[in-house]
C-alpha cells in the first residue's frame, strides 16, 4: 500500500506542477477506488456550483482539487460508486522566489473540502505535507 501512496502521490506533484493556471498554490487530487484511480482534479480558477456548495466562505469560489475531483468522479460514477473511496491530495511549491524546483506542500483539505469528503463518504485522506516525499494519511 505504502508503494501505492508514494506512486499516487508523485503522479499529483508533477501533475501539479504542470498546472499553470494558478502559479501560487498548485494542488492536485485523485480519487481510489479499490486500488483503481476512478478520477483526478486539480485546482482552477474557476466557480463551479459544486465549490460553491462546500465552499468554506461565500468568497471561496475558485474549483478547490478535491472538489473537483469529486465532480470529475461523478461524471462516471454514482454517489454510492464513491463511497468508501480515497483521496490523495498533494501541493507542490517553490521553496523561495527564484528557485526553478518545486517541493511538496501542506495540502490537508480545508474545512469545506472536509465537508465535502465526509457528505461523499470517503474513508480515507492522504494529504503532502511540508516535507519533500511525506504524507499524512487521517
Amino acid at each position: 500500500m505504502m508503494l501505492m501512496n508514494n506512486t499516487i502521490m508523485n503522479t499529483l506533484a508533477t501533475m501539479a506542477a504542470a498546472n499553470d493556471e494558478y502559479p501560487r498554490a498548485r494542488l492536485a487530487a485523485a480519487l481510489v477506488k479499490n486500488n483503481k484511480i476512478i478520477s483526478f482534479g486539480i485546482n482552477r480558477k474557476k466557480t463551479d456550483p459544486l465549490q460553491a456548495k462546500f465552499g468554506k466562505n461565500k468568497d471561496s469560489i475558485y474549483l478547490h482539487a478535491e472538489i473537483h475531483a469529486i465532480k470529475n468522479a461523478l461524471r462516471d460514477y454514482t454517489y454510492s460508486d464513491i463511497v468508501g473511496a480515497k483521496l490523495y491530495v498533494c501541493r507542490v511549491k517553490r521553496p523561495s522566489e527564484t528557485s526553478k524546483k518545486w517541493t511538496w506542500g501542506m495540502a490537508r483539505p480545508c474545512e469545506g473540502c472536509a465537508r465535502a469528503i465526509v457528505e461523499f463518504g470517503i474513508s480515507n485522506v492522504v494529504y503532502s505535507i511540508d516535507k519533500m516525499g511525506c504524507y499524512e494519511v487521517i
